[in-house]
């Protein structure tokens, strides 16, 4: 038996020392365990709020740290098509990573395609870390709808990295966000 099979079957069957056998545990990937998901939202060139420069240097320091620490990082897109795809200077930042991946959403709420790129890349959906457009539309729905369907998962919403038409701080970071209760709001300067 090779070592790597011997260390999942240790890890999905457990024997106590008479050789009963006890409770399985079953085999957690590491990848499942390593901290919150990234999610990037909308960072696109059709909207105005995401060319603002500030922004996009917090939300690329967002993506840079995901990296270096490993977690799974999603870039959310609504119709590159017609708003253009995501700054290069944040996708290459994902190049040849292989827990980075790049998803498409078809109307403000993303949660869907988002929970459905964690289930069919294996990233875990207990906590997530959320950054960029609009903070008062596709950024909240999304946010709103993740935690409808997930009420056991935690999310971060990110204010440095974040930002929408009325500017960096409107009143949804006071009112809005704060009503969900796993949200939690990271204000300017907590980083």
């Amino acid at each position: 038996m090779s070592h790597k099979s011997k260390d999942k079957s240790m890890s999905t069957k457990q024997q106590d020392a008479g050789g009963l056998r006890v409770a399985a545990v079953p085999f957690v990937s590491p990848q499942s365990i390593c901290g919150p998901v990234l999610v990037v939202m909308d960072m696109q060139p059709g909207f105005t709020a995401a060319n603002d420069a500030i922004t996009g240097w917090f939300v690329k320091q967002e993506v840079a740290r995901a990296r270096e620490e490993g977690r799974p990082i999603i870039i959310v897109e609504f119709d590159p098509h017609e708003i253009g795809h995501t700054f290069e200077s944040i996708t290459e930042l994902i190049e040849g990573y292989d827990r980075g991946v790049i998803i498409t959403k078809c109307n403000d709420d993303g949660s869907t395609e988002i929970l459905a790129a964690c289930a069919k890349h294996g990233f875990s959906t207990l906590s997530f870390r959320m950054c960029g457009v609009n903070s008062d539309a596709c950024l909240l729905e999304s946010i709103q709808m993740m935690a409808e369907k997930l009420p056991e998962c935690r999310i971060t919403v990110v204010q440095d990295a974040c930002n929408c038409l009325t500017g960096k701080t409107n009143d949804v970071w006071y009112e809005d966000y704060p009503a969900i209760p796993q949200v939690t709001v990271e204000l300017h300067g907590y980083h």
